[in-house]
């Protein structure tokens, strides 16, 4: 049996207006990404992957067609509904991180489970869980302006996993790393959404990113020209 559709994306369309100019983002994007799947956005900067993502995660919203995540049709939602089904079905790593300077690496990770009402010991717990899995048990009490930028990914890739997401949404997640640090990253984040069965989806302008996607799109001015295996 083929797996399931996680994302189904249909004519998907995105535009801004800058000044007396309207740009137009994304053209009529169809895509399905399947369940376990990790599915590589391909594209230089500027091409729409990254808005592609936001669109996916609720952040923003299209000018027209529709977006259905593990079923559930989210391209009519409420910014209240997307930020509740974000919170318990999405989980985000950004290129800089977004950690919260004063709070400590595991106060970074309950953040958002506190936000959602969900804190308490059972997310303390399974932060605590997350930081061994991340290799950094011991740095629980760390403030992020003393974590190294690889350390301070890997804080972000233990936050947006505390939910158990279905979907984890990556842009660019070692845009901001040297070479060496930024592989450490990516493995880590394969290992981790193998070992849960998640679909990973990520923008990336590296091919060697790409390389490892179990499939790949190539976004190019706003247009999915090529789908096919990384």
């Amino acid at each position: 049996m083929p797996p399931a559709v996680m994302v189904e994306i249909r004519n998907l369309s995105k535009s801004y207006t800058e000044g007396a100019r309207r740009l137009s983002v994304l053209h009529a994007v169809n895509l399905d990404i399947y369940e376990g799947e990790f599915f590589a956005l391909l594209g230089a900067s500027g091409s729409g992957k990254s808005t592609l993502l936001n669109l996916m995660s609720g952040i923003d919203q299209a000018d027209s067609g529709n977006i259905r995540i593990g079923g559930v049709d989210v391209s009519g939602m409420s910014d209240r509904q997307l930020t509740i089904f974000r919170r318990q079905h999405i989980g985000i790593v950004f290129q800089f991180f977004n950690l919260i300077p004063t709070l400590t690496a595991l106060e970074n990770i309950t953040l958002p489970a506190e936000l959602g009402g969900k804190g308490g010991a059972p997310a303390t717990a399974r932060a605590r869980e997350l930081l061994a899995q991340v290799g950094l048990a011991d740095r629980a009490a760390t403030f992020p302006d003393t974590l190294s930028g690889g350390e301070q990914q890997r804080v972000a890739i233990a936050r947006a996993l505390l939910p158990a997401p279905d979907v984890l949404l990556a842009d660019e997640p070692t845009g901001n790393l040297d070479e060496e640090t930024g592989a450490e990253v990516l493995r880590l984040l394969l290992r981790l959404t193998r070992e849960a069965g998640k679909t990973m989806i990520m923008a990336t302008h590296s091919s060697a990113i790409a390389q490892v996607a179990d499939r790949v799109a190539r976004i190019h001015d706003g247009r999915l020209l090529i789908a096919g295996t990384g």
